[in-house]
Formats: structure tokens, sequence, C-alpha cells
């Protein structure tokens, strides 16, 4: 869901940014290591423990075997990403390692983890190092602040939305439902204009699109959403903002601020010039402690 959260644990750990890791939702999972590896948590504050002691984000740390990972319930945002170097185990289905829940297929048969499924790493664990907590971390995906602000590029339907509506998107902070998951996360508040605003025929549909279904409640749609949409199109979540909208919980607060493609762009280059700089400075740390 938080592909920015993801990249960040795996270059952490100078994976492949693709490496196969584990999504934890909400908190309360707990994982006995039965081999010593190097981890790297990103993503939601879930009062991470090893051991009974904290687990640090945002930065590559040593765990011995026999270890206990606890996470409880998420304190700031909602997902946090759990790697190990260089990467767990995992088949590959259409060239991805990733669990489709709808619809029940990938992962460990298409299901959430249970009790007692074993996860193995992609190879055997290295020599304990003379280093067990890297010295440096990174800002880069921390928990997000407790209203962030997330792009909006107008789409189609935009026009047609009421005065009053534009206003309201533009200006007032909404609230996610009880209704969200990982197909999308509908809004508690309600536009006026659902009642004017005719189906369209249906089309493809993005990761951050926000659709605005006949009961009013508009829907920001994530990592599974469905392949094809008939609701009003009213704009697209910048991807430089995706993060931010991928760590929304139910009862958390949002912001939309009316942006272009352009500033968008503008924006997701800066911060991959940064997350570049970055990855080679990581990269060279890893090297320096294999020599």
């Amino acid at each position: 869901m938080d592909r920015w959260a993801a990249r960040v644990a795996n270059t952490l750990l100078d994976n492949d940014a693709n490496a196969p890791l584990l999504e934890v939702t909400l908190g309360g999972a707990e994982f006995e290591v039965l081999e010593p590896g190097w981890f790297a948590l990103t993503g939601a504050d879930m009062a991470a423990a090893c051991n009974g002691q904290p687990l640090p984000l945002c930065r590559p740390v040593w765990v011995e075997a026999g270890s206990l990972l606890r996470f409880d319930a998420a304190r700031r945002g909602c997902r946090a990403y759990l790697a190990v170097r260089p990467g767990f185990a995992a088949g590959r289905l259409m060239g991805s390692a990733a669990t489709d829940l709808r619809a029940h297929f990938g992962g460990i048969s298409g299901r959430r983890l249970e009790r007692g499924d074993e996860l193995r790493y992609e190879h055997a664990p290295p020599v304990a190092p003379s280093v067990r907590i890297a010295p440096w971390s990174t800002r880069f995906a921390q928990p997000p602040e407790a209203l962030p602000w997330l792009g909006l590029i107008p789409g189609p339907a935009w026009p047609a939305l009421s005065l009053g509506d534009r206003e309201r998107i533009a200006g007032e902070a909404f609230t996610v439902s009880r209704a969200a998951d990982r197909m999308g996360l509908r809004l508690e508040q309600s536009l006026e204009s659902a009642a004017t605003l005719a189906p369209i025929l249906s089309q493809g549909v993005v990761f951050g699109a926000l659709q605005l279904p006949p009961d009013g409640h508009p829907i920001l749609l994530g990592a599974e959403r469905q392949t094809t949409g008939g609701y009003p199109l009213l704009g697209v979540v910048a991807s430089v903002d995706h993060a931010a909208l991928a760590q929304l919980k139910p009862g958390d607060a949002l912001r939309l601020r009316l942006t272009d493609v352009a500033a968008a762009q503008a924006a997701w280059r800066a911060r991959e010039l940064g997350f570049r700089r970055w990855r080679i400075a990581v990269r060279a740390w890893w090297e320096s402690l294999a020599a």
C-alpha cells in the first residue's frame, strides 16, 4: 500500500527495490526470529520492540536468533514495513511477490499471515557483524504528520462540481470513515454535487483517484482498487503524496490542496533526487561494513 515506505525499508538494507517484505497493518503482530539477520522497519509507529527493547524506525538493526519482534497498536500512521537483508523468500506470480487479499492469490495462498507461518530469507544469514545497529538513520518514511496535506490534480468531473463543493474540497478537513482498507478510503463528509453528477463510462483507475459515488461520500482509491470504475472522477492525488494517503486509518483527518501536473512532477523529482543521493551513501556504508 505504501510503496515509498517499502522502498525505503529495502534501501536501508541495500536490497533490491522490489525485494519481498512484510506489511503490518494497524499493529498487533509478533514474529520469532529463527535465524539472525539485518532488519529494517519503516512506516507507521507501532512501538515495535525486539525482546522488549524499542526497535528503531528507519535504521538497520542486527537481530539475533531467538529474538521476539512485537508490534503494538499503531500510534501514528497505519502500516509498517519490515524488511530483512536481502529479502524474504517468496514465490512470484506475474512478477510480483505481493498478496492480493480480494482475489486470493499471491504470497501464502492469497491470505494474511497466520500463527505458525514460517518465512524464510532469500539467502543464508551472514556471519554476525561487529556493528549491531547502524550509527545513522533517515527521515525518509517516518510516521506522517497528524494532518497530512494531499495534493489533488483536478479530474474530468471537477468543473461539474458546485462552487460550494469545490471550496469545501480545497479548504476543509476530511475524515477517513470506518470503510477503509487496501481497496479505498471512504470519507465521512458528503458532497451535494453527487445528486447531479451522472455516472460515466467505465475507465481505468489509478492509485489516489478520488471518486464520487451516488451516496456523496468521496472515495480515495488504494492498492487493491478495482480495475475499472464508473463513478465521476473528481481528481487524482499526486504520486509524491501517495505515502501519506497509504498511512491514513479510520478516524484520521486529511486536507486536500489543489495542484497541477507540473507542480506534482517537480515535487516528485526533488524527492527522487534526494533519495538517490541518500541511496549512494547507504550503499557505501554497507560496502565499508563488508570490507
